[in-house]
This record gives C-alpha cells, sequence and structure tokens, in this order.
C-alpha cells in the first residue's frame, strides 16, 4: 500500500515537472535577437560593494562598447564599500573622455543600503532612456549595448540577456558553472515562454518610464530586487518582457571560489519567501520544490520498501532525460559545451542540493560581504 501511494505521488509530482521542463524548452525557442538598429540615450548602472579587485576590469570593458561613446554614460554606485572601490571608481571617472562615467554612493543617504537602492539612486541621477545593468564583478563583451538596446522594440520594457560562470579550472568549478548554465536556461526558457520568473541581475535593461510606472522596486524589504522587478513589468503591465540570446550579449562572471562560498550565494538568491505580486509564482515554485522533496523522502523510504526501487529509479531516469534535453537546448543556445560526465555527477547531488538550500533559505539569515540581508 505505501508503495502504491508512493509511486502515485511520485508520478503525479513528476508529470507536473515534466511539463515545467517542456515550457522551459519551449520557450527556448521563442528567445529574442536583436532586430532594431535605434540608438537611444543609454545608462549603464553598477551598483558595486567591496569591489576594488575587479572594478578597473569592470569598467573597462564597458568603455570599449561598440555603441557611439556620446549616446552612454556609465553610472558606478558604491555601496558603503570598506575597500578602495570608490577611490578607484573615481579614478576611472577622472579621465574625463567619452563614454561618462558617473560615481555616486549611498554613503550619507540615511538608511538606504543594498543593490536595489543603489540601482534606485543610480537612476535618480543618470539620463538614459535605457537602464542597463551589470555587476562590478563581471566583463561585458563589446557589442553588449548595441545588442541589449536593439532588442527594444515599442512593445518591450524589460529585456533579460544571458550570463555565464566561467570555471577556475576545478572540477567543483565545473560543477558549478554547469548548474549556473540550468539556471540562466531556466530563466530564459520561463520569459520565452510567456512566464517570467527569474532572471540575473548582472544581465538586464529595462525602458526607464516602465521602472516609473511600476514604481522601482517598491518601498518593501530589500528582497524587492531584480527579478521582482521584472515580476512587475508583466502584473502591472507596463510592457513585455523577452529574453536576448544574442552570443553577443554574453556577460562572463568567474564561479565562487569555495563551495562556502558557492552555497552561501545560491541560498542568499533562493531566500525570496515568497515576494511575489502574481501568487501563481509562489504556486509553481511549490509545486516543483514539493517533487524535490518528495523525491528525496521516497529514496529513503526504498530503503525499507524495496518493491519502490524500480517506479523510483523510473521516475529519477525521466527527470534526468527531460533535464537533458533542456540543459543541451541551452547549451546550444548559448554556445557552451555540456559533458554528460560532469552532468551525470551533478544529477546525484541536485536533489538533496535543492530540497537543502531552499528550505535553509527560508529560515537562516542571509549575509553578504559583511552585511546581513533584508527579508
Amino acid at each position: 500500500m505505501i508503495t502504491l501511494v508512493t509511486t502515485v505521488i511520485l508520478l503525479l509530482f513528476l508529470g507536473s515537472y515534466l511539463r515545467f521542463l517542456w515550457n522551459v524548452r519551449e520557450g527556448l525557442k521563442s528567445t529574442a535577437m536583436p532586430s532594431s538598429a535605434i540608438t537611444p540615450i543609454v545608462s549603464v548602472i553598477v551598483a558595486a560593494r567591496d569591489e576594488a579587485d575587479n572594478i578597473h576590469e569592470c569598467v573597462q570593458a564597458l568603455t570599449q562598447q561598440s555603441y557611439d561613446p556620446t549616446r552612454y554614460e556609465i553610472v558606478i554606485v558604491d555601496d558603503h564599500s570598506q575597500d578602495r572601490t570608490r577611490e578607484l571608481a573615481n579614478e576611472l571617472a577622472a579621465r574625463d573622455i567619452p563614454p561618462k562615467i558617473l560615481v555616486l554612493s549611498l554613503t550619507g543617504h540615511e538608511g538606504l543600503h543594498g543593490k536595489p537602492a543603489a540601482i534606485a539612486l543610480g537612476i535618480e541621477n543618470c539620463s538614459g532612456e535605457i537602464i542597463l545593468c551589470t555587476d562590478a564583478d563581471c566583463v561585458v563583451p563589446s557589442g553588449w549595448i548595441a545588442s541589449m538596446t536593439g532588442c527594444f522594440e515599442p512593445s518591450v520594457a524589460f529585456v533579460a540577456g544571458p550570463v555565464l560562470e566561467l570555471p577556475a579550472g576545478s572540477f567543483l568549478s565545473h560543477l558549478e558553472s554547469l548548474e549556473f548554465l540550468g539556471l540562466i536556461t531556466t530563466g530564459a526558457g520561463l520569459i520565452g515562454s510567456g512566464t517570467p520568473i527569474i532572471c540575473n541581475g548582472a544581465n538586464i535593461a529595462y525602458r526607464r518610464t516602465a521602472f516609473q510606472q511600476v514604481n522601482g522596486f517598491g518601498n518593501g524589504p530589500a528582497s524587492c530586487d531584480d527579478e521582482t522587478l521584472m515580476q512587475r513589468m508583466v502584473t502591472r503591465r507596463a510592457g513585455r518582457v523577452v529574453f536576448n540570446s544574442d552570443p553577443k550579449a554574453i556577460v562572463t562572471t568567474l564561479t565562487p571560489p569555495t563551495l562556502r562560498a558557492f552555497w552561501r550565494q545560491r541560498t542568499r538568491w533562493a531566500s525570496k519567501r515568497g515576494h511575489y505580486e502574481d501568487g501563481s509564482i509562489l504556486r509553481r515554485l511549490l509545486v516543483l520544490y514539493g517533487f524535490f522533496l518528495v523525491l528525496f523522502l521516497a529514496a529513503f523510504l526504498a530503503l525499507i520498501e524495496p518493491a519502490l526501487s524500480f517506479p523510483l529509479f523510473t521516475v529519477v531516469l525521466l527527470k534526468m532525460l527531460g533535464e537533458w534535453s533542456v540543459l543541451t537546448t541551452g547549451s546550444q543556445l548559448f554556445q557552451q559545451r555540456v559533458r554528460a560526465s560532469q552532468f551525470l555527477i551533478a544529477e546525484l547531488f541536485h536533489v538533496p542540493y535543492i530540497v537543502f538550500a531552499a528550505l535553509i533559505a527560508q529560515f537562516s539569515p542571509m549575509r553578504w560581504k559583511k552585511r546581513t540581508l533584508e527579508q
């Protein structure tokens, strides 16, 4: 009886999960490519906290764009850095050559801290019609601005772009890079299918008017972030959300240097705690989490109910085949290579990783660069 009930529950959750993967895979066929030659005034905003080691390379890449340098500016917003980030940014700005570099700081703005506050301050003081955002530890390609702005057809309010983590060389870093590719692929497919849920703030763009229309990040907690903004564009009907799959728009960063850093980063990303205006998003995510939780518990139950082993193996196999299909489709879209051996090893940890990362994220205080984040 236990075996039958567990099998039925597994199959029901599996059906939901495979439908989810199918929607993601089909959505990847509906991503956008630059189709416009417009050259609006653009403001690239970079929120930076303790990025002295990365700020120069980031800004250097931003100054070497193929876009007309007189039609874009770079706005660096220092988020209470405790290193030389602000000093180095000011040195870069002192060059006084196109594109213009403006350096702002949250210091002196009482009660303001965190990336949403930094981005909002940048938007208040910039001049661009289109806002592009990347992170201070990222490097953008020379065609990035042209590619992202080229996706702004009249009906488009928000453009998400691809971000890839470059492995440092260790086997662990390759697994981290693979997992990250899965996240980006999932986000792209969901946007392409018309159900935007996740994006990466290291590569996004939106109309300034749309940002103002949806009240930006609002007055809520720090978890009102880039994804929340994207979702608001949909729920408040500011315009369409598209994913730019152009290889010229791929932003790169490095994988977290240690397993501990990786774990902290991923649990921080998972710590939304239900801040969604569209309640259906939370329901979808709970169903997905339910599948992983049931799968995790069924693995232990199979130890005392051997008859459950075969249906459990079948469910796991179908899960892997579905994920492999989506991941390889995404890897082709973003011109990456996925090794089957790395995928199989990653699959060994996938279920417990999802179960514990999502669970811990809901109850543990999240820390980032010596700061406890509000949730």
